[in-house]
């Protein structure tokens, strides 16, 4: 009763208002109306964001949806210079049913679906597209590092064995790497260590010969371990056998002084007591000088071509006379010179051979007749000819330059398998040679 007495009032105080001010109320109410009927419509509605047509997720409104895309478009273009979603992305306003999510509920939803199509160098060796990156300035920039890691110093002249070149490529966005991965996986590395778990009766050197590298590329790879002490079920990082990508190819010319020494030279002389031996000429080193133009792959030797080479002081062989009774038929002939350096720990570290003196190029004789089983490439050895002499006995020849054999094939005492040379890990010019004895390295001077 009061409600209606109040309403009647305001009624006749309405009556008694001017003409203008009545229509100037009815516009004010009819705006509050409509923005009333705005409101109700906004607050009862959402936008629903679709890939490809179908509805990822529905959320406060489209502005929402927009950021979220944008800020998943800016992130996919720290890894190229342009990119472009491969779904199409539409946002439709929809009365407001489903459950809303939010912001960061979307960002996942759309990063799980959304793939990108991505503008990016890639890196094709022999016409193949191997890697791709961010940008033209990166790859150039990746291969600058590549070189750079097999670097042998400023004298050598560096280039790549296969055809390489850098594209402008259209690829998914999740194929870009990063130049740290692009450089290992050119290298042929693996972002994950491989191990091999010791067994029963495994030596050393039969693990190095299963995984293709040697003992000293094994040891390397395992700081503190020691052979002697290996235990079954003990774990051992492996190296080695890469299947690089790009090989970095380094040449040189360099001319070096090199001393010579010949072999000593034997002779029998029946008139000497048993076991006695007496000295006829004393040997003297030589001294040569040697251009070389040598190559290298990856960090490794695999060639030294002699230019020319200057005899600069006569070298003399050491003659001795030995009884003849001293002769052991079941020795070796001695594949090499003085001894450079001899078996047992050098630097810290076990030296499983012997160093012999020999000048580049000089032909290798097979300690005595026996089998071929190795005969190539064969890690930090270089080219490498291994010779089974039954019994358990296994020669190894390294650093080769030239290797004239194969595998299978037998060879005579004294027969040439190969010529010296300075391939793989070494320092220059000779002879590695190894004395293994049922799996285990012996010192070769008790054998030859």
């Amino acid at each position: 009763m009061k409600f209606e007495k109040q309403l009647d009032t305001c009624k006749a105080w309405l009556q008694k208002q001017p003409k203008v001010f009545k229509q100037g109320m009815s516009v004010f109410l009819a705006v509050v109306l409509l923005f009333g009927v705005i409101s109700m419509v906004k607050s009862s509605t959402a936008c629903a964001v679709e890939l490809d047509g179908k509805v990822v997720a529905v959320v406060k409104n489209k502005k929402v949806a927009e950021t979220v895309v944008n800020e998943l478009i800016n992130e996919e273009l720290k890894k190229a210079s342009t990119v472009k979603p491969e779904q199409a992305i539409t946002y439709k306003t929809i009365k407001s049913k489903d459950a809303l999510v939010s912001e960061e509920r979307l960002k996942e939803l759309l990063a799980q679906r959304l793939t990108y199509e991505a503008t990016a160098a890639g890196i094709k060796v022999r016409g193949g597209l191997k890697v791709a990156v961010k940008d033209k300035a990166t790859a150039e920039q990746l291969l600058e590092k590549l070189k750079q890691s097999y670097s042998l110093g400023p004298e050598y002249k560096v280039s790549f064995q296969e055809d390489v070149e850098v594209v402008e490529v259209k690829v998914a966005s999740d194929r870009i790497l990063s130049e740290e991965t692009a450089l290992k996986r050119l290298k042929g590395e693996s972002d994950v260590p491989r191990y091999y778990t010791v067994k029963e009766g495994d030596t050393l050197w039969d693990i190095a010969t299963q995984f293709k590298v040697s003992p000293d590329e094994l040891q390397d790879a395992n700081p503190g371990f020691t052979p002697e002490s290996m235990q079954i079920g003990q774990k051992i990082k492996m190296v080695g056998a890469l299947e690089p990508i790009i090989n970095v190819v380094a040449t040189t010319e360099k001319t070096v002084q090199e001393e010579t020494v010949l072999p000593q030279q034997v002779k029998k002389n029946p008139n000497l007591p048993f076991g006695q031996t007496k000295v006829i000429q004393v040997g003297e080193k030589g001294l040569k000088e040697v251009t070389y133009q040598i190559v290298a792959v990856n960090g490794m030797e695999t060639e030294r071509k002699v230019l020319n080479s200057k005899v600069l002081k006569e070298a003399k062989p050491q003659i001795v006379e030995r009884s003849a009774q001293t002769m052991v038929a079941s020795r070796g002939a001695r594949p090499g010179g003085a001894v450079l350096s001899p078996f047992g720990m050098r630097n810290g570290r076990m030296h499983t051979g012997v160093d012999l003196a020999r000048s580049y190029g000089s032909v290798v004789g097979a300690y005595n007749s026996g089998k071929v089983i190795r005969a190539g490439w064969y890690g930090a050895y270089g080219k490498c000819v291994d010779i089974d002499h039954g019994s358990g006995v296994v020669t190894r020849y390294a650093h080769l330059s030239v290797i004239s054999v194969s595998v299978g094939q037998t060879v005579e005492k004294g027969q040439a398998i190969g010529k010296v040379g300075s391939t793989g890990r070494s320092s220059g010019p000779h002879l590695h040679f190894e004395v293994i004895v049922k799996g285990t390295p012996r010192n070769p001077l008790n054998y030859i």
